[in-house]
């Protein structure tokens, strides 16, 4: 029996579908992590509670998480297994809302490098020196936001690999976020970035290009959405909860309603407000950032507020501290 409950283990953990295997009590032995991940909890809760306190009895379909899944239940000699899957009409509109949203974020910048790229090619020995900067100067940020697209569909495209070969080291938040800030001023250079860090602060465990990529994605949109001239304020501090870290953004923007608090994490979701208006993007940063941070083994929250013009929001990104334990568990947990 213990090599049965290994085989099955090691197979079902990696499947792209939530599986949970049962016995004939119908009790839970083991949900894999994309199970475990619908209803917030690890496989060591759900283990031994009957699988109809989480699956309706007698069904072949559930909504979880506003998402509807097929129940596929297969016996073998030893357990009873329950597969959810993403029903096709769900599956159509994901894929629908993804080719929507990828047509139109590529289609505008190309359409702004062609047209700017034609005019000087048609017209370069009539274009000042100003005109000419002014140009290439439009070209070159509409270049930077189509890799920055790219990235964030190259990311996506990796979300749900259960094993994302991330590459753990100590890594300093400060330093960091400072070469973060330095990268971002040139881009919003009417907005200060502030960087406050309590001393003696701990490194953290993190693959250090996803940190960055965290902290690209959560600064730019600090500024992206601040009103003109409005700072944005970085703090790193011990967390309250030990053995983390605490990293704060914050912003001088509109501010988040409440009822869209839950949304911001969503796939393909911008909140819309005056603000957003006036920038583009995919609604992929924060989702591809709370699952970067979850993968790192952290912790994503946000507080904001509308009640004043500019009362912004503050995200707070807890991360592991990079002692010597946290190390060689991480390095047990890779072999």
């Amino acid at each position: 029996m213990e090599k049965q409950e290994i085989d099955f283990k090691s197979i079902i953990e990696n499947l792209n579908e939530a599986v949970a295997a049962v016995d004939y009590d119908n009790k839970i032995v083991y949900a894999n992590k994309y199970f475990c991940s619908l209803f917030n909890t690890g496989c060591e809760i759900l283990c031994g509670k009957n699988i109809y306190e989480f699956l309706p009895e007698k069904q072949d379909t559930t909504v979880i998480k506003d998402c509807s899944y097929k129940i596929i239940k297969y016996d073998d000699a030893y357990f009873s297994y329950y597969y959810l899957s993403v029903a096709n009409s769900q599956m159509e509109k994901i894929y629908s809302d993804f080719i929507s949203t990828v047509s139109h974020e590529l289609r505008t910048p190309l359409t702004s490098i062609r047209g700017f790229a034609d005019t000087m090619l048609m017209s370069f020995d009539k274009l000042d020196k100003a005109q000419i900067q002014k140009f290439l100067t439009i070209i070159k940020e509409q270049s930077n936001r189509l890799i920055k697209l790219v990235e964030n569909l190259l990311s996506i495209s990796k979300i749900q690999v259960q094993h994302s070969n991330l590459v753990f080291k100590s890594v300093n938040a400060k330093a960091l976020i400072e070469q973060v800030a330095e990268i971002l001023k040139n881009q919003y250079p009417t907005h200060p970035f502030e960087i406050k860090s309590s001393l003696e602060v701990p490194n953290v465990l993190v693959d250090e290009s996803k940190f960055q990529q965290i902290m690209i994605n959560l600064m730019d949109n600090a500024a992206k959405y601040s009103y003109e001239k409005g700072s944005i304020t970085i703090s790193i501090d011990n967390a309250a909860k030990d053995n983390f870290v605490s990293i704060k953004v914050k912003d001088h923007g509109v501010g988040i309603e409440p009822e869209n608090m839950s949304k911001i994490f969503e796939k393909f979701t911008r909140i819309e407000n005056h603000l957003t208006r006036k920038t583009q993007g995919s609604g992929l940063g924060l989702y591809i950032v709370k699952d970067l941070i979850e993968k790192m083994g952290g912790q994503i929250f946000v507080e904001s507020s509308t009640e004043l013009p500019n009362s912004g929001s503050v995200f707070e990104v807890l991360l592991p501290v990079a002692s010597y334990t946290s190390q060689s568990k991480k390095k047990l947990e890779d072999k």
